[in-house]
């Protein structure tokens, strides 16, 4: 980019920065200061040579310009600080959606972690939550990030240049993540028994056992379901990738048409060194090299990894924005961060992602704006690969809408007396049968809240009012996590009375959520498998 585009463009973004600012004055208004520190940074950096400062500067201008002119992708709204710092090492680059443009930025993220660069990002992520809470107002929220920027000069991340070999259009060339597995991929050879480990595959579709949590189990599971929904499972490879993000990550309320995609960007997000990227490139190249569904399983049968235990980073979706600041928080110590969405806590962290998923699908979001002249960060290689994935996809997609148009949760229901009924946007409500013991316990339990809210405030709850409330509260409040936090931590002390193993109770409140033999069907196999890891460590760990 030339000088004179480097001008306008940062005439654009500090135009930006001045709307987000409109109203405010005085020098010492961090909006002010952001909007002045925004100038500096865009007149002291250009493409190629940025300070991390610099990047996010470029980024939250790249952000502001797209918006002014209406060219901005729906995913740009679901961008927080740091997806726009990675979005100004990239420009001018453009992604063609959010998923590619989220894997992209977690592969940058590996390549810094452990560097100079990566203890930068880290100082970043610091300040960006600093000034979420310095402000009262979510990190994403438009001040936050207008007035991040003059914090981070102060911080030093305006003083070390990045090298050019670390920025996204050098370090991520050819890199799995945004251009899928190499087109030189070499696939393992079948074992000797591969025509015998094939056939007990296909024996055991109708005795898929739940306790087996490997991928040749989760995508056998896959696939029995896919069958059941008259999919053509042992005819198209197509559907294997597929059948093993149902199986394992897919929420009911998924639509089957955007399964394919978020199985592609789920397999896409896993590091290279990941014991089972090799499974997941099997399984992404078998329709574009026109794989047979035996070949592809023969093949798979060759990786240790098919029939070991499904590694945990696979067991949470990544492959979104808004997601890597609050996770890299998480490991910094940092007990939560403040999102215009929710306030995520890292038991949260994979509902976000389930939603922040289902909200770029449903809303036909998967889209980059087409602008002409500018250059794009995926290249040849990456293009094909894409348009051949697409082409595969589509051929698969005609088949599967012939025989389907409905969710991708296609088992059988098991008739449960408890279950959760899924929408295709990602909410949920959860079904208790009040003819069954437990939905008349949880009954008793509600009428009992009522009675509580009325002796407590003197009427009966109204739409809105939290039925389960602090009874501290002069006014209906809900109860806030904290409350809750401390309250397991009580009945983890208890738990050894009442006979119950108390690292049940501490798996709950680290993931969120509790698994029992009858609220096992409302969740996903790798939610079971989080909740069922999370107990065996705390149970190593004698709590």
């Amino acid at each position: 980019m030339g000088r004179a585009s480097r001008k306008k463009h940062g005439q654009r973004a500090r135009r930006t920065a001045s709307t987000t600012s409109t109203g405010v004055s005085g020098g010492d208004d961090p909006r002010t200061l952001g909007e002045e520190a925004l100038g500096r940074l865009l007149r002291s950096n250009k493409p190629g040579q940025l300070s991390l400062a610099g990047a996010y500067a470029f980024g939250y201008g790249e952000l502001g310009h797209a918006q002014q002119e209406g060219t901005a992708p729906g995913w740009y709204q679901e961008v927080d600080p740091l997806d726009a710092l990675f979005l100004g090492t990239a420009w001018p680059g453009k992604f063609r959606d959010g998923f590619e443009f989220a894997n992209a930025r977690d592969a940058w993220l590996r390549l810094l972690h452990g560097t100079v660069q990566g203890k930068g990002i880290q100082r970043f992520v610091r300040e960006a939550v600093s000034a979420s809470e310095d402000l009262g107002m979510p990190v994403d929220d438009g001040h936050v990030m207008l007035a991040l920027a003059g914090r981070l000069e102060a911080a030093g991340l305006d003083r070390r240049r990045l090298p050019r070999r670390l920025l996204p259009r050098t370090a991520l060339e050819g890199c799995r993540a945004v251009y899928g597995p190499s087109p030189d991929l070499c696939l393992p050879d079948p074992p000797e028994s591969a025509e015998e480990l094939i056939r007990g595959f296909w024996e055991e579709l109708e005795a898929a056992s739940s306790a087996d949590d490997t991928p040749r189990a989760i995508l056998r599971n896959g696939l029995r379901r896919f069958h059941e929904a008259g999919l053509p499972v042992e005819e198209e490879s197509g559907v294997l990738l597929p059948a093993l993000y149902a199986a394992l990550l897919a929420k009911p309320g998924e639509l089957l048409e955007n399964v394919d995609e978020h199985a592609s960007a789920w397999a896409l997000s896993l590091d290279d060194a990941s014991t089972l990227s090799p499974v997941l490139d099997i399984l992404l190249v078998a329709p574009e090299l026109e794989i047979s569904v035996a070949d592809a399983l023969g093949h798979l049968f060759a990786v240790p990894a098919f029939t070991e235990s499904i590694p945990s980073e696979a067991l949470l979706w990544t492959s979104s924005p808004g997601l890597a600041l609050p996770r890299l928080a998480f490991e910094l110590g940092i007990a939560k961060v403040s999102t215009r969405g929710t306030e995520i806590t890292p038991d949260l962290l994979d509902w976000v992602g389930m939603h922040t998923r289902m909200r770029l699908s449903s809303a036909g979001l998967a889209e980059t704006d087409g602008s002409e002249g500018t250059d794009d960060l995926q290249e040849e290689p990456g293009e094909q690969w894409a348009e051949r994935r697409e082409v595969v996809r589509d051929a698969v997609l005609r088949k599967v809408r012939k025989k389907s148009g409905g969710p991708a949760d296609m088992a059988r229901r098991s008739g449960c007396p408890v279950e959760r009924i899924w929408n295709a946007d990602g909410n949920s409500v959860v079904r208790i049968s009040t003819d069954a013991p437990r939905g008349q316990e949880l009954l008793e339990s509600l009428r009992g809240q009522r009675h509580d809210f009325r002796e407590k405030f003197g009427r009966d709850p109204e739409p809105g009012d939290p039925l389960f409330f602090d009874p501290g509260a002069d006014e209906p409040t809900r109860l806030t996590k904290e409350y809750f936090d401390n309250m397991m931590l009580e009945m983890a002390e208890r738990a050894m009375e009442e006979g119950i193993d108390p690292a049940y109770i501490h798996a709950w409140r680290e993931v969120g959520y509790v698994v029992t033999e009858e609220t096992r069907s409302m969740f996903t196999a790798a939610e079971v498998l989080a909740f069922s890891r999370a107990v065996a460590r705390h149970q190593q760990a004698g709590e």
